[in-house]
């Protein structure tokens, strides 16, 4: 699936709100005629942030037996606009979209060409003003390896997760007006690319005299100090899920190609409504 996460809660179903899931498992239930049935996503997206490549499971349990290319047809004449399913296979048990991913890699948008464009705006953090590119470059291969990640973490509630990752490429990609920080790892805390981001800039534009010993010191005490902020959603993009171990060492980083960034306003149309029609 690719879905343009703007008008969302995030991937995960809540109450009373729109949610990337409730669109899709709604759906389902109707075509397949099966009330009880649910849907896993590998990652469960925070409200505002996108998905290029989200990867979803489910096991119908309705007598209605459909093709996956009518299952692909019916869905995307179904949901909205902003989310498309890009196809539909069937996978032998035990598979799980969630349990058997290796490792997940995001992109995430900064804007730094000067004056970003209303249609920009929607899919990148701006930052106005130059940032050093090699300090960012620096500071992310810093992270490169397995280590303790509370410090670069938003966890309330989560307080059992483990917080030792493996991050197999952290890097920064220059493609004006833009810088695409690439992070590849087998799993992530709760806003972890995002605080992770917050710092990258925090060193590439405002601290001249960084060293690398002050994100040793962070990593170390497993505190956020408060001037790392955290990047906002909507510059987060789902970028590549891989299920076969090691996958991720031949990957070639996805940069967003959204609309926002092609340089032609009439495309970038606002994600539009479900057909009056649609379930």
């Amino acid at each position: 699936m690719v879905y343009d996460g703007t008008r969302y809660h995030g991937w995960q179903i809540q109450p009373e709100v729109p949610t990337v899931q409730g669109y899709l498992q709604k759906r389902l239930r109707i075509l397949f005629h099966d009330e009880g049935l649910t849907t896993a996503g590998t990652s469960r997206t925070d409200a505002g942030v996108h998905a290029l490549n989200q990867h979803v499971s489910f096991v119908p349990g309705g007598e209605r037996a459909l093709d996956p290319a009518d299952v692909h047809r019916i869905l995307n004449r179904w949901l909205p606009g902003d989310i498309r399913v890009l196809s539909v296979d069937v996978r032998a048990p035990p598979f799980h979209a969630r349990h058997s991913a290796r490792a997940k890699a995001y992109t995430y948008a900064v804007h730094t060409g000067g004056l970003c464009s209303p249609f920009d705006g929607p899919y990148v953090w701006t930052c106005g003003g130059a940032l050093s590119v090699g300090a960012m470059r620096e500071a992310a291969a810093r992270f490169v390896g397995t280590q303790d990640m509370a410090a670069f973490a938003a966890n309330a509630g989560r307080a059992d997760e483990p917080t030792v990752k493996t991050l197999y490429r952290v890097e920064v990609i220059e493609r004006p007006p833009c810088l695409f920080v690439v992070v590849v790892g087998d799993s992530f805390l709760y806003k972890m690319v995002r605080s992770m981001v917050g710092y990258l800039v925090l060193v590439a534009g405002r601290r001249p005299g960084w060293r690398i010993t002050e994100l040793d010191a962070i990593l170390a005490g497993r505190t956020r100090p408060s001037e790392i902020v955290t990047a906002p959603a909507q510059g987060l993009f789902l970028a590549k899920v891989f299920f076969a171990a090691g996958e991720w060492a031949g990957y070639v980083p996805a940069l967003p190609p959204h609309r926002a960034l092609s340089g032609d306003p009439a495309a970038a149309g606002r994600p539009t409504q479900p057909p009056e029609s649609a379930p």
